[in-house]
């Protein structure tokens, strides 16, 4: 009596009987690939082009390593008392990356190294052209890779992404078939990005952005939304998030364009003569917060009733939606199916989908 609708005294579930609390489509099963102590906290994930999953465990969350909160302001935005130092130079925090392996075939990562340690908030790791980009704000780094780990230390590609709120750093990092890394920002952190010693970009909450690795060129792709903490990119090159909004899946981007946000709380368009901005994609389906990500399935394999449709995470509903997606003008709608896979454990809180080369 009294307590809030989220309290909730159920203790934590043993991997193997977490696995009996879920249902999931008739024609899926579930398999149980890695748990704690070898990954806790994971923020996210990707595979390499050896089938490797690489998985980002946000341990250091909520409070950097080394800096001190000096105030708050009305929105819970910290300010420190100093710019920390990116790695090795830096305090350590606690984040890791770890890579995980299935090398016997069976369906269950049989091998785990961890590659980077003693990260400070760090929200998401990506090999690719040669390197792992790492995104540890307020930097954005990168690592030579030799037999495809990473070596060394890392180099300073950008520098400036806000630490102000740990539920809302730059994160997600992607590469486009343009030849560009994209990434999102959080809605309550700012930005005043750029390469080292060159020109800044300045901005207020959320956003999609994108870096040029060889160009060393940042500029933001399109603005606005809920709280963008993930980026999916489809085979179209069409870019989307999801959002901590109900009633909706999240938003689409087409370069340029401008999204709805808080305007009080997350700042204005970094355009002020933009004449209006887009919604989140209408929806028709189950309205609770929050279906933070999202992938466009277009893997072939689960056959044509997956094909083309959104599978979105909500950790607070504990389970992960099917969804059509459908052109509406200049956008798209979402309709939901039945769910993708649920559990009655209010332990799970899915934060992160994606599908692997398999």
């Amino acid at each position: 009596k009294g307590r809030g609708v989220m309290a909730d005294d159920t203790p934590a579930s043993k991997s193997a009987e977490a696995l009996t609390k879920f249902t999931t489509r008739p024609d899926l099963v579930i398999d149980l690939m890695a748990a704690e102590p070898l990954v806790a906290q994971p923020i996210y994930g990707c595979w390499d082009s050896q089938g490797r999953f690489w998985v980002t465990q946000y341990l250091q969350y909520p409070f950097p390593a080394g800096l001190k909160v000096v105030s708050y302001d009305e929105h819970i935005r910290a300010r420190f008392d100093k710019v920390p130092l990116p790695p090795p130079r830096g305090e350590k925090g606690a984040d890791v990356i770890t890579v995980f392996e299935d090398t016997q075939g069976t369906g269950i990562f049989d091998k785990h190294t961890n590659v980077l340690k003693g990260l400070n908030i760090t929200t998401a790791a990506l090999p690719g052209m040669g390197r792992v980009w790492v995104l540890n704000p307020p930097y954005l780094l990168s690592y030579a890779l030799q037999d495809g780990l990473p070596v060394g230390d890392p180099k300073v590609e950008l520098a400036g992404f806000g630490l102000e709120d740990t539920h809302s750093t730059a994160t997600n990092l992607q590469f486009h078939v343009d030849g560009w890394l994209y990434g999102v920002n959080g809605s309550t952190t700012t930005g005043d990005v750029g390469v080292p010693g060159g020109t800044r970009t300045r901005w207020s909450g959320q956003c999609v952005w994108r870096f040029h690795p060889t160009q060393k060129r940042f500029e933001i792709y399109a603005e606005g939304g809920g709280n963008t903490y993930s980026l999916d990119i489809d085979g179209r090159g069409r870019v989307f998030s999801g959002t901590n909004h109900g009633d909706t899946r999240g938003m689409h981007y087409e370069f340029g364009s401008y999204g709805v946000k808080n305007w009080g709380k997350h700042g204005p368009l970094t355009n002020p003569y933009a004449y209006g901005w887009f919604e989140h994609m209408a929806h028709a389906g189950d309205k609770r917060r929050f279906p933070q990500a999202f992938v466009i399935y277009e893997g072939g394999l689960l056959g044509p009733e997956y094909e083309g449709k959104i599978l979105a995470a909500n950790s607070l509903a504990n389970k992960a939606y099917v969804s059509r997606l459908i052109p509406q003008g200049a956008t798209f709608r979402t309709v939901d199916e039945e769910d993708l896979i649920a559990s009655r454990d209010r332990w799970f809180r899915p934060v992160w989908i994606g599908v692997g080369p398999d």
